[in-house]
């Protein structure tokens, strides 16, 4: 009888360990599955972007959107639909990225170099354009012109600038 207590005591043990096991394993395998469908997601929102970023290159959107840089940078004088063709394509990657949809960092590192000459050439003109039907024109591209330049960039352009002899005053001051 004794002998019995001690194997009922080693199995309700040995159960305990093949629970604990088990649950460990299947946490294990859980998280797995959750990293896989957050990698999955991540990869959505790069397509997207890049789906989005041919759209921008399409021929009609890129005339419109050189005449817009042209006007944005020279004072060109804009014609025709060219500067709304443009703001709503920003304001439709605003929203992709708000809602996830799009990846931000890939939507900035793709797409801030057009928005920021465009708000910081045409950013008056567009605000007096909003109207009480659209009071939210344009947002996209201000949204997008304000947000921080990547990382890497900013490295790339403080490693330029470093590497830039610096001015002391020796070298700015004339000698008579």
């Amino acid at each position: 009888m004794a002998e019995r207590m001690n194997l009922a005591a080693w199995s309700g043990v040995l159960g305990t360990w093949v629970s604990i096991a088990a649950a460990g394993v299947g946490g294990y395998t859980a998280l797995q599955t959750y990293n896989e469908e957050v990698a999955k997601m991540e990869d959505a929102r790069v397509v997207q972007t890049f789906a989005l970023f041919e759209m921008f290159n399409s021929s009609e959107r890129l005339q419109s959107r050189q005449r817009v840089m042209e006007a944005a940078n020279n004072d060109a004088p804009l014609e025709g639909h060219d500067l709304w063709v443009t703001l709503d394509f920003f304001d439709a990657l605003q929203i992709c990225v708000e809602r996830n949809l799009c990846d931000q960092d890939l939507a900035v590192r793709l797409f801030q170099p057009y928005a920021a000459p465009i708000w910081s050439g045409l950013g008056d003109q567009i605000v007096a354009g909003r109207t009480p039907s659209d009071p939210n024109m344009g947002e996209g591209v201000q949204w997008l012109a304000s947000l921080e330049a990547p990382a890497s960039t900013q490295n790339a352009t403080d490693e330029v600038q470093s590497a830039a002899p610096a001015e002391t005053p020796e070298t700015t001051e004339s000698t008579p």
